[in-house]
């Protein structure tokens, strides 16, 4: 148990307070980084619902654009949550050397970590929440139930953030993340249950595709945007939390050990 506690350890101030600093610069550009969130939500609605939407039938009983829209929700919050875990703190640990700057503070690198967590979930949720305004704005929300969407987006967040910084905090140069997003990201994208439903797949390929966590974070969103909600939610719910559970502690110990060489 006494193992367990140090591996979760962090100051939760000093997270915020990393978390402040993330914000304050982080502010800067914002706007100019929503801006290109929603005509990305736009053009995929347009281009993958609408316009392949208009050749193909229902999809579990809702039509194509319906089906897919809270899976790119979903999607824009993986890849809000990693691009910030990513190549972001990359660059603050390794290049501007922000991470050495602020450990000679009272803070510490956990802090550092779970500050780093907490900003990327930031982002994540406010691009997921953001896709769902657009969604509302096209009418393809048909509960209330969606005003829990935020709640999981945080889980969500959180799920894909300590994978992104569990991955940053093992390699050297930046250059290797072309590996985890072409190798990990975008398959995990095409194979989420965003475009079509597993029912149909070999019964190996649903396994599969429910091992990934984006696909626990699609499901539990489309159903809270067309008010399917159930324990079957809290299960998915359940499923990116145990991801936190798991990876959450790996990058503060990792980095902790690289960081004071």
């Amino acid at each position: 148990m006494a193992g367990l506690a140090r591996a979760y350890a962090f100051w939760p101030h000093g997270a915020l307070r990393m978390w402040q600093r993330n914000a304050t610069v982080g502010r800067k550009t914002l706007f100019t980084s929503l801006g290109p969130r929603f005509i990305e939500a736009i053009a995929y609605l347009a281009i993958m619902g609408l316009g392949l939407g208009a050749y193909l039938g229902d999809v579990r009983d809702v039509d194509y654009v319906t089906f897919i829209a809270p899976g790119v929700a979903a999607a824009s919050v993986m890849f809000g949550a990693v691009l910030e875990t990513t190549y972001n703190a990359f660059v603050r640990i390794n290049v501007r050397k922000v991470v050495d700057a602020v450990v000679t503070t009272p803070l510490s690198v956990s802090d550092v970590v779970v500050g780093e967590y907490l900003w990327a979930v930031t982002r994540a949720v406010i691009y997921g929440t953001v896709f769902l305004i657009v969604m509302v704005a096209f009418g393809l929300v048909s509960s209330l139930a969606v005003l829990l969407a935020p709640l999981v987006f945080v889980v969500g967040g959180l799920a894909f953030a300590v994978l992104g910084m569990t991955y940053t905090a093992f390699v050297s140069n930046i250059e290797h993340y072309n590996i985890f997003f072409t190798g990990i990201l975008t398959p995990m994208f095409l194979f989420g249950g965003i475009f079509f439903p597993f029912d149909q797949l070999p019964q190996w390929a649903q396994v599969v595709g429910w091992l990934l966590p984006l696909s626990h974070l699609v499901e539990a969103t489309r159903q809270l945007t067309t008010g399917d909600v159930g324990l079957v939610t809290l299960g998915h719910v359940g499923a990116l939390l145990a991801v936190v559970l798991v990876f959450f502690p790996i990058p503060l110990r990792r980095l902790d050990r690289v960081l004071r060489r």
